[in-house]
């Protein structure tokens, strides 16, 4: 017995033995089958922070890790490879029509089959400045200071109104002289709505954080369809073939209005800086007109670029009568393309203003 159990052992001992050289011998094959990647990229530039404008010319360079040869290194911008790049960097120029925002890029070195890339970026700002604009009241109307104005627009000599806040959320057809709701739909409780556009013959509203864009039919308000969207949902505006979109951050989506997809994005940038908060938005002679919430501006945008080509100031709209505990925020913006009327309103407001613009 005593025989047989040390032999027992034995055995154990050699089996464990076996075991540990093997898995000692798996651990060096799997370390010494490991491909490193080579250190050929020691920088690139532009980087991080730096800023350019429209219009202007940039040199994109690399350099190499010290004592290093590569084969080539190529250069690719916004996912398309663009050329190979010898020792003094690439001429890149920033055309006047290059769109406004991150511009990012990348260098690839090559050498034996090997490779490492290294990405940079930059941001490009408007060419220049905005044109600044005032206003000029030529009428006044009546608007239901219960409505949290989220989107307005205007067809066929009605306003149609999306209302904001849960519970309180609508659709609305609106008279314009006397500002009564001439046809109406409540959302349900769950749904804060937000931006509302109105193409061939539906209309898109959106909702601010449940992820929802609702159609509904345009003569009777029933609804059709829904789109699910990531991110918030703010203003809304068509040019008569694509939607955009605003979140309330810089960017603005163009969307394909079958599909709710992203077909591009625009980052909206002045000469300076970028807009956050860009809010309820409307098409006007081929611009996007943008409320940037919390301001009493409009920004003017070039929906090619992102570009701001003008802000205009509409301060001053409401007289210190006309503003009460509720009052909030300017917001709202119309546009009667026959008459070329501009309607503007605000969140609580009692009173809707029909303004012209001019140059300062």
């Amino acid at each position: 017995m005593r025989m047989r159990g040390r032999f027992a052992w034995i055995l154990i001992g050699m089996a464990g033995l076996l075991l540990s050289c093997v898995g000692s011998g798996d651990r060096s094959a799997g370390t010494s089958s490991e491909v490193q990647p080579p250190r050929l990229l020691a920088s690139v530039w532009p980087v991080y922070g730096t800023q350019v404008r429209q219009g202007d010319t940039i040199r994109m360079v690399y350099t190499l890790e010290s004592g290093t040869q590569v084969d080539s290194v190529v250069l690719s911008v916004r996912g398309q490879r663009l050329c190979r790049v010898d020792s003094t960097g690439y001429r890149y120029i920033i055309r006047r029509n290059h769109p406004t925002g991150r511009l990012i890029y990348t260098m690839t070195a090559y050498r034996d089959g090997q490779s490492e890339k290294r990405a940079g970026e930059c941001t490009v700002l408007a060419a220049d400045p905005p044109v600044l604009y005032g206003h000029k009241v030529k009428a006044v109307y009546p608007h239901d200071k219960g409505a949290y104005t989220q989107g307005l627009l205007w067809y066929e000599g009605v306003l149609y109104e999306s209302t904001g806040v849960l519970g309180q959320s609508s659709l609305r057809k609106v008279d314009l002289t006397t500002g009564q709701v001439l046809q109406n739909l409540n959302l349900p409780r769950e749904y804060f709505g937000e931006g509302l556009v109105l193409l061939k013959d539906k209309f898109y509203q959106l909702t601010w954080q449940n992820n929802k864009a609702l159609v509904y039919d345009r003569a009777t308000f029933d609804k059709v369809g829904e789109f699910n969207y990531a991110g918030e949902g703010w203003g809304l505006a068509t040019d008569g073939r694509w939607l955009y979109m605003s979140d309330g951050t810089e960017k603005i989506k163009v969307l394909d209005p079958a599909t709710f997809k992203p077909l591009r994005t625009l980052e909206v940038y002045t000469d300076q800086s970028k807009i956050l908060y860009i809010n309820e938005m409307e098409w006007i002679g081929g611009e996007l007109w943008a409320n940037v919430y919390t301001t009493d501006k409009i920004v003017r945008i070039d929906p090619h670029t992102g570009a701001v080509t003008g802000v205009i100031d509409m301060s001053g709209l409401l007289s210190a009568s006309d503003i009460g505990p509720e009052t909030d925020v300017f917001n709202g913006i119309a546009y009667d393309a026959k008459g070329r009327r501009i309607f503007v309103t605000g969140k609580y407001w009692d009173k809707l203003f029909e303004v012209e613009i001019f140059k300062k």
